[in-house]
């Protein structure tokens, strides 16, 4: 079972800062730093291994989930309330030795747009969505950027949106 958390972040802060505000208890993580004025509400979700550990985030907001597991594999879409349209991040650990990160701009609501976006890291034929490179996509009100690191071997999904 994941463990949830929240801290208020600024606009300001790098996501290095971020990094260090958080204690990490677990060996994954995933990380949803919130740098805008828009809520972030969860409108779907495809839970393959394990459950997405996020619900809504709020404005300012960095969520965390951490949690220990064998394998994990799973995305969630986001509705961005007082803006325009909708994003999806997904995550899927392991791969053997490549953990996979992806995001999308799938402009509908419900469970269909996640695992469509979950479906392009766990199956596609494409060979580049099979590693770790960082991923971005934006839409008329947010830019995403995700992306995987380790700190004090720990694993990291973290995605950062920012206003468009």
């Amino acid at each position: 079972m994941a463990l949830s958390q929240v801290a208020k972040i600024d606009v300001n802060q790098t996501i290095d800062q971020l990094t260090k505000l958080i204690k990490y208890d677990a060996k994954y993580i995933i990380q949803v730093a919130n740098f805008t004025g828009y809520t972030l509400n969860r409108v779907g979700i495809h839970n393959n291994a394990e459950k997405w550990p996020l619900g809504s985030i709020f404005p300012n907001e960095l969520a965390i989930g951490q949690f220990n597991c064998y394998s994990f594999s799973f995305a969630v879409n986001y509705q961005i309330q007082e803006g325009s349209g909708f994003i999806q991040l997904a995550a899927s650990w392991p791969f053997p030795g490549i953990s996979r990160i992806n995001v999308g701009n799938i402009d509908q609501s419900g469970d269909s747009p996640a695992k469509e976006i979950w479906h392009d890291i766990d199956h596609s034929l494409n060979k580049s969505l099979f590693n770790e490179e960082d991923k971005s996509i934006s839409n008329d009100s947010v830019i995403v950027n995700a992306y995987t690191k380790e700190v004090k071997s720990k694993n990291i999904w973290f995605y950062e949106i920012r206003e468009n």
